[in-house]
Formats: structure tokens, C-alpha cells, sequence
């Protein structure tokens, strides 16, 4: 006997017609008599066949397949997502293949291209700006689900976090503990949607407020973030740094190293890495975004389209949580 058995292995063995072997594989014992139903069992026990996801699909209209592609597996932001999707995903007896673009256009068309071969039923896509005018030229016909940055907020399917929102009242509330001077971080602002919606209502704050603030755009160099901001704060009071996502926000936390003795005096504020920003000394404030919830979510509306069911709105904006912590603690 091979190694390795396959569809026609067992239909010859239970002397039957590949398309018969599949139609019992996908669960279509309407297509065969119980007769032939057990021969192909008998055959598949026999052999111990384990059945690939190709051939499951061979006479099925789902490859029990999504792709989610990730702009950052590291991010814990990425991992509580995941974990949302796949919990939402195992409910459906789907699984999920994962890959990470790191926000390149170019890596993100070659996910979507080897997942498309692969034959996903449907995308979870933290897409880059390019992602949406890429699939148009595609003409597929998958459905799709952008996360946490849609490329439009067009007439698409998408969950993501009141970024805009949040940041806007996190400033006011910072502004009104008495900072008078804002540092913003940020990686290129406009690679990204969210990273556009988070820079713009941090700025519409301080405008509002009329709060000077200086914008350092960076992504991991440490050497040069010191560079930059050291000279902001050498000689300011009531100056607060503003990290606009998790990677970011610790490498601040890094530089700021030698001035870790006047925080909260110089304030610091970012996104997530909730853990990791309780353990730390002093504690950092930070805009907590519902990873887990947005994923279990994404999912609803991705198989709802998969179905083709119209029963879970296709566009959905969660709402994310200020928690307040020493390094913003600033006493009047």
C-alpha cells in the first residue's frame, strides 16, 4: 500500500466513483445508498485515509479554509484577534490560515494570490491602503472582511475601533489634567487608516484646546527617536507623549529611560499591551481596543457573507476603553 492514500485509493478499494468518495467526504450520504455509504467507510477505516481540504471541497461549494492576513503577528493586538476569529471560526468547523504582510503591499498581494490558489472561502484582511483597489482588479468573488484599518469606509465589509473617538477625548481628558505641551508618535501616518483617524483626532484635540505639540514619525530606530525627543523635553513641565500604537509606546517607554523619575510630569499615553503596561513602573495609561471582541465580530460578518445569510450588519465600529494610570497621573 503507498504511503500516501487518496480519494482514489478509497474508490477503488470500496469500488466506487471518486465523485461518490467525495460526496461521503463532504457529508452527502443523500447521493449513494447506505450500501455504498459503508463500503467507502469500511475503505477509509481501513486505510486510516485522512482526507485533504482539496478534497473535501471537490465536489463541495466551501473549502472549510479563511485567510487572515495579519500587517504584524507579533502585535498583541494581532494575537488577541486571531484568537477572536478562530474561537468564531472552530463554531463553523472551519480552520484558518494565517500570514503576516508587515504592512508591504507586495507581500500582502502575494498572501492573497497563494490563498486565493488554496481556495479560501473568504478574507480577514488588516489591509494596507492599496488592499481595496487591489481586489477590485481581482474581480473575486470571495468575500471579504477588513479589520481594524479599512482601506475606504466605502460600501465594504469592516470592524474596527472608534479610533478617531477615542483619541479625541483621551487628549481632551489629558489636556485637562494640565498638559500643556503634546509629543505625538507615530509610524508613517499614511500607510494606514487607523493610524490617519488616531493622528487626526489627536491634532483636532490639541487645535480645539489650542495645545502646541510636535510629531515625531519613526518607527524602530531608539537612537533616533532619543535624537528627537529629548530635545523636546529637556526643559519642558507638563509635556505628554503620545505613543499611537503598542510597538511604538514601548519603545518610547525605552528611550524615556533616563527620565523615568519625572513621569508623570511628563505623561505617557499609547494603545494596548494592557499586561505589559500594568507590570511596569510606573504604570502606563493607555487606549485599550477590544482585540478579541473585534475578531469574534469579523467573524460573524465574514461567515454571514459566506452563507449568504444578510442577518449581521456588515459594518460594525467597537468601542474602545481609556484606562487611566500613573504615567498620566498629573496633579494640578
Amino acid at each position: 500500500m503507498k504511503n500516501k492514500i487518496t480519494i482514489t485509493d478509497i474508490a477503488n478499494i470500496a469500488q466506487v466513483s471518486k465523485a461518490t468518495v467525495s460526496y461521503y467526504i463532504n457529508g452527502r450520504l443523500d447521493k449513494m445508498s447506505d450500501k455504498t455509504a459503508k463500503k467507502i467507510k469500511e475503505a477509509i477505516e481501513k486505510t486510516n485515509f485522512k482526507p485533504s481540504y482539496a478534497a473535501r471541497s471537490l465536489n463541495s461549494k466551501n473549502s472549510q479554509l479563511i485567510g487572515i492576513i495579519i500587517g504584524n503577528i507579533t502585535n498583541p493586538f494581532s494575537n488577541q484577534f486571531v484568537k477572536g476569529i478562530e474561537d468564531y471560526a472552530n463554531t463553523k468547523d472551519y480552520l484558518t490560515i494565517v500570514a503576516s504582510s508587515e504592512f508591504k503591499p507586495e507581500r500582502e498581494r502575494t498572501y492573497i494570490e497563494s490563498m486565493l490558489s488554496m481556495g479560501v472561502d473568504g478574507f480577514l484582511i488588516q489591509p494596507t491602503i492599496e488592499s481595496s483597489s487591489y481586489f477590485k482588479q481581482k474581480e473575486t468573488n470571495k468575500p471579504i472582511v477588513y479589520f481594524d484599518s479599512p482601506s475606504t469606509l466605502n460600501n465594504e465589509r469592516y470592524v474596527k475601533t472608534n479610533n478617531y473617538e477615542a483619541v479625541y477625548d483621551a487628549t481632551k481628558i489629558l489636556i485637562n489634567k494640565g498638559y500643556s505641551h503634546f509629543v505625538l508618535i507615530s509610524s508613517n501616518p499614511y500607510v494606514l487608516q487607523t493610524r490617519i483617524e488616531r493622528n487626526k483626532g489627536c491634532t483636532d484635540a490639541l487645535n480645539d484646546s489650542n495645545i502646541s505639540y510636535d510629531m515625531i514619525i519613526i518607527d524602530d530606530d531608539i537612537e533616533l527617536l532619543k535624537q528627537r525627543l529629548y530635545p523636546i523635553i529637556n526643559n519642558r513641565k507638563n509635556v505628554c507623549i503620545f505613543a499611537f500604537n503598542n510597538s511604538l509606546l514601548q519603545l518610547t517607554y525605552d528611550a524615556l529611560q533616563p527620565y523615568i523619575h519625572r513621569i508623570p510630569e511628563i505623561g505617557l499615553i499609547g494603545f494596548d499591551h494592557e499586561q505589559w503596561c500594568e507590570c511596569v513602573r510606573p504604570t502606563i495609561t493607555t487606549i485599550n481596543q477590544p482585540a478579541y471582541q473585534e475578531g469574534y465580530t469579523a467573524g460573524q460578518i465574514l461567515f454571514d457573507a459566506i452563507y449568504n445569510q444578510n442577518q449581521v450588519d456588515k459594518i460594525q465600529i467597537l468601542n474602545s476603553t481609556l484606562v487611566e494610570r500613573e504615567s498620566t497621573n498629573l496633579k494640578k
